[in-house]
């Protein structure tokens, strides 16, 4: 999560003074990012933790080969820390900032549909242009986006012609970037939404395609994960602690199966209210667009708890070889998995 930039980009706007990310201005030009943590890094925390928040204060905000300074929330008297590295005097002048820290921490991602939903459960909105889809992740996104807005696109621009599909890829990038852009008026009308309904169910909207298309770019990694996991080889393991491993792994991929089935349930809902849509029943679709942001904070944290899996596996155990690690080190690992995945499962059950 890249405070820098985004201070850099919308620093001088009204809605970023008066709504920021954080009270503290040096804060608000951080970078957040989740971390896996190294073995020597884990002293630090009270209690065993395989993962944190970091934050990042650059030496210089254009420059980050510069390097800059750290601290890990949660690690031992980090409020104290945060409080001299930002150059304030008594921890509780930002406390209100801590809190927004704590949320942050607990989340699984920096995804901005969830983080923005979980914010606002506390009564918390900052500027919408922190909670913008990436450049990176725009681009990458655009030819998904693209394909699936083209024949709303037509519907929206009917009286163009055969001109309309050639603007499918224009309205996309619009829609992903700028959606109170002039040019995106057919498609408000379509929609038959005014004002405030407009962004925010355009900004639910983007966030159900933001789901589809991760799902489509990790979501068949899925089986390979579950492969890698059960097939890990343990060094050193005593028959109690293999049936304890094994037991707990194939928990682990059991709840990410019904997770990800969680997650494939939420997205056929959209794609019933968007065929209703296509077929010309576009109150159907505005509706479900505006109930959307309820749905964002269950299915964010499965999406993101499953990328978090992924993501720290391939990074501690690259692909090409078999996963190979001592006794230790897998209770730890399995532990932190079943815990995590353990939590949205139970998460799920109580919403239901």
């Amino acid at each position: 999560m890249d405070l820098a930039l985004v201070a850099e980009k919308f620093g001088e706007t009204e809605d970023f003074q008066k709504r920021p990310f954080f009270d503290n201005a040096r804060l608000n030009r951080s970078i957040i990012l989740k971390h896996a943590l190294r073995r020597n890094e884990r002293d630090i925390f009270n209690g065993q933790r395989l993962s944190a928040t970091k934050v990042l204060f650059p030496f210089a905000a254009t420059d980050l080969s510069m390097g800059g300074e750290y601290l890990f929330v949660g690690e031992q008297d980090f409020a104290k820390k945060l409080a001299t590295k930002i150059g304030v005097t008594e921890v509780s002048q930002i406390e209100s900032d801590l809190s927004v820290l704590s949320i942050v921490d607990a989340l699984p991602s920096f995804d901005p549909f969830l983080m923005r939903e979980r914010l606002r459960q506390v009564g918390r909105e900052p500027a919408r242009c922190y909670f913008d889809v990436s450049v990176a992740d725009t681009d990458r996104m655009q030819a998904f986006v693209t394909k699936q807005i083209a024949q709303l696109v037509e519907l929206a621009f009917k009286n163009e012609g055969n001109a309309a599909s050639s603007l499918a890829a224009r309205m996309a990038n619009k829609l992903m970037t700028d959606e109170t852009a002039a040019s995106l008026e057919p498609l408000r009308a379509t929609l038959r939404l005014t004002g405030e309904e407009y962004r925010e169910g355009i900004f639910a909207w983007k966030g159900f395609l933001y789901y589809k298309w991760s799902i489509q770019e990790w979501g068949t990694r899925l089986p390979e994960l579950s492969r890698s996991i059960l097939s890990a080889r343990i060094l050193g393991a005593q028959r109690e602690d293999m049936q304890t491993i094994d037991k707990s792994r194939q928990l682990i991929v059991k709840l990410m199966g019904s997770t990800m089935g969680q997650v494939k349930a939420a997205l056929a809902r959209y794609d019933e209210a968007f065929k209703a849509l296509q077929e010309g029943r576009p109150t159907a679709f505005r509706d479900f667009l505006l109930q959307a942001p309820s749905m964002f904070f269950s299915l964010g944290e499965s999406v993101g708890v499953i990328k978090h899996l992924d993501s720290f596996w391939r990074f501690r155990f690259p692909a090409g070889r078999t996963p190979t690690m001592e006794t230790p080190e897998a209770l730890e690992i399995f532990q932190d998995f079943e815990v995590t995945v353990s939590g949205i499962d139970q998460a799920r059950k109580a919403a239901a």
